[in-house]
């Protein structure tokens, strides 16, 4: 991109003095207006591109920690993010921490959810590449990586530590519950089960947390955005949402029931 922003120039500095050049996306304020929530690295990603970033670290191995490391690391502020798949995170996970599953979005959920000065814990399955993590951390100028559970989630298990859990529906199960969607505005109004509520995944990242009814569901696109969801309102003492594994489509699919759109 800085390439061909740099022929651009070229080709506006060969016009002529009197030739008008404007801007070809329109009402910017207007545009800006509808685009909802955005991550919160995007506030200071400019600045790290600017200065430039910190340099690469000999390895980009996650340091292992110890269970205990890991509880006082929490205790201190740490942020404890795990990156396991949503169906192995509803089935058990350290209480208080969040849900990101490790995708090609995660850096973009993780600047999204948590802030770059905030120390963070990965937890991961064995088959998840902790380069990648760190990869992803570091393209966003999140850092403050302290490392991960040494044995995952199992030898916390085999500490004796506690672990809670999360409910998961079907998108056929929802008769009776209330739904919570958190997609971005754009993508609620586009289609949505009918009666569901909307609250942007990115205000509850910023403690905009709605009141819900008990037993109420959390519903994005597939599942992985409403773990999320979910582990935020947990954190914040909500246990009793549960987790919609799929999205408004599957609704309409399997009830026959036609999405509603629109504000």
């Amino acid at each position: 991109l800085a390439r061909a922003q740099w022929r651009s120039l070229q080709r506006l500095a060969e016009l002529p003095d009197d030739v008008a050049v404007r801007r070809p996306h329109g009402d910017v304020v207007g545009q800006l207006g509808g685009l909802g929530t955005y991550p919160r690295y995007f506030r200071h990603l400019a600045e790290v591109n600017r200065r430039g970033p910190a340099p690469l670290p000999a390895t980009t191995d996650l340091r292992p920690l110890s269970d205990v490391e890991v509880e006082v690391a929490a205790g201190r502020g740490a942020v404890v993010v795990d990156v396991r798949p949503v169906e192995r995170y509803a089935a058990a996970h350290l209480p208080g921490s969040l849900s990101i599953p490790l995708r090609s979005a995660f850096a973009t959920w993780l600047g999204w959810t948590t802030e770059p000065t905030t120390p963070l814990v990965v937890v991961r399955d064995d088959d998840q590449d902790g380069a990648e993590i760190v990869w992803q951390a570091r393209k966003i100028g999140y850092d403050r990586l302290l490392g991960e559970l040494a044995g995952g989630l199992a030898a916390w298990q085999q500490s004796g530590r506690a672990t809670t859990s999360t409910v998961v529906v079907g998108a056929r199960a929802l008769d009776g519950r209330r739904v919570l969607d958190v997609r971005q505005r754009s993508e609620f109004t586009a289609g949505r089960v009918a009666g569901a509520g909307n609250a942007e995944l990115g205000r509850l990242a910023e403690g905009d947390l709605p009141a819900l009814p008990d037993g109420a569901a959390v519903m994005c696109g597939h599942g992985e955005r409403a773990m999320t969801a979910a582990s935020l309102l947990e954190r914040a003492g909500r246990r009793d949402v549960a987790v919609v594994v799929g999205g408004p489509e599957d609704w309409a699919r399997h009830t026959g029931r036609p999405l509603e759109t629109g504000p």
